[in-house]
Parts: C-alpha cells; sequence; structure tokens
C-alpha cells in the first residue's frame, strides 16, 4: 500500500496540470472559473485591478479577496454539499444567490435591512465608473456564479447585484443562521462536459504521448485489486491513467484507506501480532 500512495503522491505531483475533475464540485470550479475569465476579457488588468479595490472597499478591511474567484464564489456556502464527494456530472443543484434571497425575505427583515445598506454603499463607492463598466463587472459576477439567467438593463440593476451577492455582512447572516437561502430553495446548473473537454485537450496536445486508452477508468474490480495488490498495480501496464485522473484517484484512496483500517483493527483484536 505505502508503495502505491507513493507513486500516486508522485505522479500527482509531477502532473498537476493534467488531472482531470475527480469530483462534481471540481467540475463545476472549473466551468465557472473559466466562464468568468471569458467574461472578464472585456476589461484589461488595470481596470480589473480598480473593479477588485472597489469590491473590496465595500467588504471591509477584514474581508478582502485577493482575485475575483474568491470574490465571486458560490462555493462558501456549500460547505456541505454533495458535490465535494460525488462523482463528476453535468448538472449542479446549487443554493440560492443572495439576490434570489432578497427576493424572497420580508421587507422588514434584517436581511433586508442590512442588503438595502450595501446597495447604497456600493452605489457610493461606484460613482465615479461609468455605466458600461459597473454593468460589465455584474456579467462578470454573473458568469462567476454560473447564474445564465441575469441580464443589467441599467447601472441600478447591476450595483444591486453585486452589492448583495458579494457583501461579506451578508457572508456572516447566513453563517449565523442559513434559513432564508434554506427557504428559498436551490437551482439547478447544467455544466459543460469538463472531463470530455480536459480529455480531448489532452490528446490535442502532442508532448503528453497520452492515448485514448490511457484516459479509460479503472473499473471497480481493478480498483480493489490494484489496493489490495500495489504490486500488480505497478506491474500492470495501466499506471498512466492514475495521474490523470482525480476521479480514480479518490476512487483507489478510498480503498486503500479501508484496506489500512482493515489491517489495523485486525492487529488490534490479535494485540498486534498478525495471523
Amino acid at each position: 500500500m505505502d508503495v502505491l500512495l507513493e507513486e500516486l503522491e508522485q505522479y500527482t505531483r509531477a502532473l498537476d496540470e493534467f488531472i482531470l475533475p475527480g469530483t462534481l464540485m471540481d467540475c463545476f470550479e472549473y466551468h465557472r472559473r473559466r466562464e468568468m475569465r471569458n467574461a472578464a476579457t472585456a476589461f484589461n488588468d488595470n481596470q480589473l485591478s480598480w473593479f477588485l479595490h472597489m469590491m473590496n472597499e465595500l467588504r471591509g478591511v477584514a474581508d478582502r479577496k485577493d482575485d475575483f474567484d474568491m470574490l465571486f464564489d458560490p462555493v462558501m456556502y456549500m460547505v456541505d454539499h454533495s458535490a465535494w464527494t460525488a462523482p463528476p456530472g453535468l448538472t449542479i443543484d446549487l443554493p440560492a444567490l443572495n439576490i434570489q434571497v432578497l427576493e424572497h425575505a420580508d421587507a422588514g427583515s434584517p436581511f433586508v435591512s442590512i442588503a438595502q445598506d450595501e446597495i447604497a454603499r456600493l452605489r457610493t463607492l461606484a460613482e465615479t465608473y461609468p455605466d458600461e463598466a459597473i454593468i460589465g463587472l455584474a456579467n462578470v459576477a454573473a458568469a462567476a456564479y454560473v447564474d445564465a439567467g441575469s441580464t443589467f438593463a441599467d447601472r441600478r440593476s447591476a450595483i444591486r447585484y453585486l452589492a448583495v451577492n458579494t457583501s461579506a455582512k451578508l457572508e456572516d447572516y447566513w453563517a449565523a443562521d442559513d434559513s432564508l437561502w434554506i427557504a428559498a430553495g436551490n437551482r439547478m446548473v447544467q455544466l459543460s462536459d469538463v472531463v470530455a473537454e480536459q480529455k480531448g485537450q489532452i490528446l490535442r496536445d502532442q508532448e503528453s504521448a497520452i492515448t485514448e486508452h490511457d484516459l479509460v477508468c479503472y473499473s471497480e474490480d481493478q480498483i480493489k485489486h490494484f489496493a489490495f495488490n500495489p504490486d500488480k498495480f505497478l506491474l500492470s501496464g495501466k499506471t498512466r491513467h492514475m495521474p490523470l485522473c482525480g476521479y480514480c484517484q479518490e476512487r483507489i484512496a478510498r480503498w486503500i484507506e479501508y484496506v489500512r483500517k482493515t489491517e489495523e483493527n485486525l492487529l488490534a483484536a490479535r494485540d498486534g501480532r498478525l495471523p
């Protein structure tokens, strides 16, 4: 087992950039970050830097973000989400965005009061930016949230969207009481086939020398066999797939952990003596 773990770590360190998504969350993160970067091409680096500074002014010193990946990040609301362990897929069930929660909240609730205050603050912070810049930034945010249904006809709607969805104060509100988010319901998001796209990119990279055979996932029987017989894995001729596939890495790691615990329980039951 130790040999297999060492081989796995060595492979993943050397070829990290080639690893296919191992979970549904990996697929979502890859998809949303790519969509956000595509939307952000409407601006140059200096413009994006000033936008980030403005949004961090809204969030406050204690809650600043280093980049837009973290600023426009719905994942913080998904701590216990099944996508962290689910296999790669094409759809994901996401919690409601703050802007959607606002539509369901009572007019006199603390949530609405905080949201209105944040909107007013961002309106002041953004007053030197032209309408098209603020609307463009809202489009970047919507892309990062994979919120394809949102469109911004004017400055007012864009500021409202940005302020409410990126508010650190509303993040704190959620951490203390997430009932409003639960009441608002989840949203189902369609993802591109990230695994197939990345496999295609790997195959197009002539320097990688990877074949279609190398991208075929192990069967469940192979996973179990390799977990219990690491030497046979190394001699199988099928080791090249391991560093490429986060999903198979997760599967075989679970079986390795199972084997380890089984051995520990067996030794404990026999006072440290092997059978």
